[in-house]
């Protein structure tokens, strides 16, 4: 288990969350609409993860995680604030770590109260940041997207990547709404022709594409392959909605392992 590809879906989740130095808060949602993705048969492909779906998630976060602090791949930690959950903080172990990472409130992003309680923190160790390098980048890195001689479109969705505000849909997206009353064949060669300048980037690993559920819910890598079928669905767009923060984003690929998950 020193190798990223021997990891499972769940645990490169936690790995690339450990990495961001990510709250343990919110990783229930996370994961079930990663592995809806990823095309998982033990998840149903509904929009959002219910809260059955999330609980049913715990056990495997659960064991995930004590076998990637196990293998010293990430530690557990008491977040000094809710606003600065990347701050180093008291690490969690023995019997407490058993305990806390058993209780599905760690995982949960609570609904109502309880927001401003203290987090856990997922970090990653040392050796875990090594093994996630030697893996994230490859020592033939290509050329970056700013040494790229690009075409308007194209600079549109790199200027929209690099920015925190940056959509691709919705009323703030730089992507038009799909037009009404368009169907079937003609739908998916008007949204082949409105991906094209994002595609490149996304399949020579530059840019990927995240699905936000909801206001303030984490975004989700789509996968190249459901990209098409993913803008043509009206519902995932939201592009009918007044939320900011809704629909499809895109943002710079990190490194290779950021664009696995």
């Amino acid at each position: 288990m020193e190798n990223w590809d021997e990891l499972t879906v769940t645990e490169q989740v936690l790995v690339r969350r450990a990495v961001a130095g990510t709250s343990l808060r919110g990783s229930a949602q996370h994961i079930t609409a990663v592995l809806r993705w990823a095309g998982s048969p033990e998840v149903p492909r509904r929009r959002n993860a219910s809260p059955a779906e999330e609980l049913e998630r715990v056990p495997e976060l659960t064991a995930a995680a004590l076998r990637l602090v196990a293998h010293g791949w990430l530690t557990v930690q008491r977040a000094l604030s809710t606003r600065f959950v990347q701050e180093d903080g008291p690490v969690v172990t023995g019997p407490e770590l058993e305990r806390v990472v058993a209780d599905p409130a760690t995982w949960l992003m609570p609904s109502g109260g309880g927001a401003d309680l203290p987090p856990l923190s997922l970090r990653a160790a040392v050796e875990g940041r090594r093994r996630w390098e030697a893996r994230a980048y490859a020592p033939d890195a290509r050329a970056t997207i700013h040494q790229l001689d690009l075409t308007e479109d194209e600079d549109r969705v790199r200027v929209c990547a690099m920015e925190a505000s940056g959509w691709l849909t919705g009323p703030f997206g730089i992507l038009a709404d799909l037009p009404s009353g368009l169907e079937g064949e003609a739908l998916r060669a008007y949204v082949a022709a409105d991906l094209a300048p994002l595609l490149r980037f996304v399949r020579e690993g530059m840019i990927e594409v995240l699905h936000v559920a909801e206001p303030g819910a984490e975004g989700t890598v789509i996968p190249l392959e459901d990209l098409s079928g993913a803008f043509s669905d009206r519902k995932l767009r939201c592009d009918d909605r007044d939320d900011w923060g809704v629909g499809f984003t895109c943002i710079l690929t990190q490194s290779l392992a950021n664009a696995l998950r």
